[in-house]
């Protein structure tokens, strides 16, 4: 069983009273552990493909997997009425992320693990490197084509030389790479260059970030669309990654690659540039040309790098406040983004063609709300009465085995005492 690590902050811990959602909010200290994060997953850019994590440890998937997730034996179609899949995995499983066609899970003893259909991207491999046959063994029952989970080594594949990444207290992903914070203050990536990895074999320490004794350690870390965010314990926002088309930042911000550069456009709103008590950045993230900031009081900052209708409140493209208040916490999907609120209330707003069909401005999406996933084309969440709920794409019933309702119309996707129910990953 996996319990709630604990972990006793240092002096210096980034402070935060308003975002609740702690799932990349990391207190280091000696002999820190990863935060167990159970429920579905709070960074995805799946599309076809739903995850989650059970209180055991337990990886889940559904849907769509032979796209998402490497099941390459079975089309989508056949897997419409499909049971959710469980992860047999050699370790405890703390935290899992998914980018667009790999996933990656943060062991209880900080270790880091891959697998999916692209292995450059979960870090196993070198680019270019599909699964192999050697690897599609680790299925239940049906679905044994299911490529077995490899762990992350530092500077070499899956079965390479390389020492293994450990030390990590959290991970995350963008749609083709990984990373994660590691107790002594440094941060790790994988995958393309372009979405923020690393470009080569295996794992690499992320340059650019200013000397911890100093700015002090990474609390906070994000995979947007194909750009990484990470807030220092002294509350400034540093980026990398961002390929052109699908970019996260304020407009006029370069791309950087595979390198943390400090996001200068947000330092109007940087903790250590505001007066005390004024609200500040407790965490970052975006879509495909979008992106927002959500401040310490419950304001949300929004910004998009090429349309004034991907915002949520129109122009200026820059960064300027949307309206809302009393957000907890966000999560982008491809072309919109889900918000939920103190009250339990779970807004949202889209690009126009968003897979959710969600409005140009701010409305509500459901109330009673607990958990939820912002996916590349589908929303997901769980209600207080146990139930789960859904809207978007379902091409492939991520969303459960009704793909003929409108993708803008909320479904019912966990129905209980069948194969479609979520029970384990409740909150």
């Amino acid at each position: 069983m996996i319990a709630a690590a604990s972990v006793t902050p240092t002096a210096a811990e980034y402070t935060d009273t308003s975002h609740a959602r702690t799932d990349s909010i990391v207190a280091h200290a000696a002999n820190a552990v990863p935060e167990a994060a159970p429920g579905l997953s709070t960074t995805s850019h799946l599309t076809r493909t739903g995850i989650g994590l059970s209180t055991t440890g337990t990886v889940y998937w559904w849907g769509g997997l032979d796209q998402d997730g490497g099941l390459l034996i079975a089309s989508p179609r056949e897997l419409l009425a499909g049971p959710l899949v469980p992860f047999r995995s050699v370790a405890e499983v703390s935290q899992v992320s998914a980018g667009r066609f790999g996933f990656n899970a943060l062991a209880s003893d900080g270790t880091v693990w891959g697998w999916g259909a692209e292995h450059a991207h979960d870090g196993t491999e070198t680019v270019g490197v599909l699964a192999e046959a050697a690897r599609t063994n680790c299925g239940v029952g049906a679905f044994l084509a299911i490529p077995c989970p490899r762990q992350v080594r530092i500077g070499t594949a899956w079965n390479g030389s390389g020492a293994l990444l450990t030390n990590i207290l959290s991970i995350s992903s963008t749609a083709a790479a990984g990373a994660g914070i590691r107790e002594d203050g440094t941060i790790w990536h994988w995958g393309a260059s372009s979405d923020g990895g690393s470009s080569g074999a295996g794992a690499a320490q992320l340059g650019g970030l200013p000397d911890p004794s100093v700015a002090g350690k990474p609390v906070y870390l994000k995979g947007a669309a194909s750009t990484f965010f990470t807030i220092l314990e002294n509350g400034d926002v540093y980026y990398w990654g961002g390929a052109e088309g699908t970019s996260s930042l304020p407009p006029g911000t370069a791309n950087a690659a595979s390198t943390a550069t400090y996001l200068a456009e947000l330092a109007p709103w940087m903790k250590g540039n505001v007066e005390p008590g004024d609200p500040y950045i407790v965490a970052v993230d975006g879509g495909q040309n979008m992106g927002a900031a959500l401040l310490s009081d419950g304001q949300v900052l929004s910004w998009s790098r090429t349309s004034a209708d991907r915002t949520g409140r129109g122009a200026p493209l820059t960064p300027a406040l949307t309206g809302l208040s009393g957000i907890t916490s966000m999560q982008f999907s491809s072309t919109g983004v889900a918000l939920l609120d103190s009250n339990g209330t779970l807004w949202g707003y889209g690009a126009p063609g968003d897979a959710g069909e969600l409005s140009t401005l701010p409305s509500v999406v459901d109330t009673d709300v607990v958990q939820f996933i912002s996916s590349g084309a589908f929303y997901a969440w769980q209600k207080r009465d146990g139930t789960f709920w859904g809207r978007g794409d379902n091409v492939n019933a991520a969303l459960g085995p009704m793909p003929s309702l409108s993708p803008g119309t909320n479904r019912q996707i966990s129905i209980p005492r069948t194969d479609w129910a979520l029970e384990m990953l409740t909150r």
